[in-house]
């Protein structure tokens, strides 16, 4: 059904009225049937009390008595006649009943009249009470009628009661359940319906521009869903999605920290990133009571390089000496340029054993490799000074400057060599 919020609200109250309405009506026409029943049973005892009357009329009078007055017999008989010919709405058993009770009125009457007729002056006693008698069986079995007629009626609220109250509370339960199915339908309808929509927008803001399907459609919640496909459609075409953005900027990002920690022409790390780095060695060493060792590497007559084979040989000779020092460290020592023709190697968890080790795999590969230019082969060599961590070093400035002492010891001492700062030679 693809009709309006208000067509749906408009048909469920009219739902909800009528089913009022049956409820009311059910309740209506069960007091009327209990009513009925009610007065069923006081018409029975009506007639029960006015037969017990002339009975006790009959039974206290003598009848034959010259003085006696029919008078009080014919009241009472015409309210009796009166009373069955105002008798309410009967069942089937009760007007049977209803037919006898008649019946054997008139014969009471019949009777009763033949008695008082002449006061039966020339029959005998015996044919008297027989009449008499006859007269009290008669009565007997009207009032047997009434009091079954009465019984009837009795039993007739009973079930009356019990059966109209299931049916109320069966209409009431029916009702309810309607109307239960009908709120929770048309909730469930609108609820859905914003979440869908909700849904939407979150979408939306995390870059997806989806349309919108909804489940149940309605012309109000249509309305929304057009415009707002619509506007996806023009957001789709002239924005790029959160992720994507999120993506570019990561990878630009990551471009930037890379170019700002990466030396640009030797593509080792800068000053700036060793400095990180170096610090955070150092940090964790002194907490972990760690070893860590440095090397500072400073390539011999540099200068002299530059001015026989120009500053673009010297700039490959750079290049050259840094992938030497890459294939003879490990993956956790960092290598890093520290300026012009300076490198610094850090190397964690390494005594200074390590270190020099390190340092003397490093020159004899620079030995085995040469860097050649204009079929010329040119050899060069390092000055290495090795430092490493002691009580005495309280920074990392402090470390990175012995071993910067101990370099320039190799270059005094004739460089291509390997000197670690001892505490003789300090100063």
């Amino acid at each position: 059904m693809n009709g309006s919020l208000s067509q749906r609200i408009y048909l469920f109250t009219l739902s909800c009225c009528l089913l009022f309405t049956i409820l009311l009506g059910s309740v209506i026409w069960s007091s009327q049937t209990v009513e009925l029943a009610f007065s069923r049973d006081s018409y029975a005892q009506q007639l029960d009390n006015q037969l017990n009357t002339l009975k006790q009329l009959v039974v206290s009078d003598n009848i034959y008595a010259n003085h006696y007055s029919v008078g009080n017999w014919l009241v009472l008989q015409r309210k009796l006649t009166s009373l069955l010919k105002s008798s309410p709405t009967l069942t089937p058993q009760q007007k049977t009943i209803q037919t006898s009770i008649k019946s054997q009125n008139d014969s009471l009457k019949h009777l009763f009249g033949q008695i008082t007729k002449n006061k039966l002056k020339n029959a005998s006693v015996a044919i008297k009470n027989h009449l008499k008698a006859r007269l009290m069986t008669q009565l007997e079995a009207l009032r047997s009628d009434s009091l079954q007629l009465s019984a009837i009626a009795h039993k007739d609220i009973h079930n009356t009661i019990k059966h109209e109250a299931l049916f109320i509370i069966s209409v009431s339960a029916a009702s309810i359940v309607a109307l239960l199915f009908g709120a929770f339908t048309f909730t469930n309808i609108v609820s859905k319906s914003l979440d869908e929509v909700k849904r939407a927008f979150k979408q939306n803001h995390s870059g997806h521009f989806q349309k919108i399907r909804l489940s149940h459609r309605s012309q109000e919640f249509d309305s929304i869903v057009k415009a707002f496909n619509t506007m996806n459609e023009k957001l789709s075409e002239t924005t790029v999605s959160l992720e994507v953005m999120k993506k570019v900027v990561e990878e630009r990002t990551h471009v930037l920290e890379h170019l700002s920690n990466t030396d640009p022409l030797t593509k080792v790390a800068n000053r700036r990133a060793l400095f990180e780095r170096a610090n955070m060695e150092y940090s964790r060493a002194v907490r972990s009571n760690n070893k860590l060792t440095l090397l500072l590497l400073d390539c011999d007559l540099f200068k002299n390089v530059n001015d026989e084979f120009g500053h673009l040989f010297g700039d490959e000779l750079l290049i050259h000496i840094c992938k030497i020092c890459g294939q003879e460290i490990r993956d956790i020592d960092f290598l890093a340029r520290y300026g012009g023709e300076e490198f610094i190697i850090v190397l964690p968890n390494c005594d200074i054993a390590g270190g020099v080790e390190t340092a003397n795999r490093i020159q004899q590969s620079l030995a085995q490799h040469c860097i050649a230019i204009e079929d010329k082969e040119v050899f060069v060599t390092l000055s290495i000074g090795v430092s490493t961590l002691t009580e005495r070093h309280k920074s990392l400035d402090q470390l990175i400057n012995d071993a910067d002492k101990a370099m320039y010891q190799a270059k005094d001492n004739g460089r291509n060599c390997i000197e670690v700062l001892t505490p003789s030679n300090l100063h």
